[in-house]
């Protein structure tokens, strides 16, 4: 598994619940511009529609050999699961509020996956608990 890009902003903002892998529909020279890391899904999250999967504002830059065949940067994306994955998952989110938000885009076995995750929003106070924990340990490294 080689990791391309993570989602560098989750862990701040969010408590990650549950994780699940799912494969995604792309076109042409957008595998790649993935590939070499052309790419970033900090403000991206997942939506369901019509049960279908969809991961939004997931930006892929237009590939710089490419041609005519490049796609728009920021298109919606379908997100590649089964009927039930689906179903189980939009189910969880609405029933108990929670965000799906992409955590990474990783190469597995010459297939893009993108890992998407259950998460619940931090508050200002959960992210300044986790700032603090944060500097104790730092501090105990440096000194042990």
């Amino acid at each position: 598994m080689k990791l391309l890009f993570p989602n560098k902003k989750i862990r701040i903002n969010y408590h990650i619940l549950e994780t699940y892998e799912c494969g995604i529909s792309l076109k042409g020279t957008e595998v790649k511009s993935l590939i070499k890391s052309n790419a970033s899904i900090d403000e991206a999250f997942a939506i369901f529609k019509n049960n279908e999967a969809f991961v939004i504002n997931m930006y892929v830059a237009p590939f710089e050999q490419g041609n005519i065949n490049n796609v728009d940067a920021s298109r919606k994306r379908k997100l590649l699961l089964h009927k039930t994955e689906i179903l189980k998952i939009e189910h969880k989110a609405k029933k108990e509020k929670l965000a799906v938000v992409p955590t990474k885009v990783y190469l597995n076995h010459g297939v893009i996956k993108i890992e998407i995750a259950l998460c619940k929003s931090k508050n200002s106070r959960d992210k300044r608990q986790d700032i603090k924990a944060r500097d104790i340990k730092r501090e105990v490294k440096k000194y042990y």
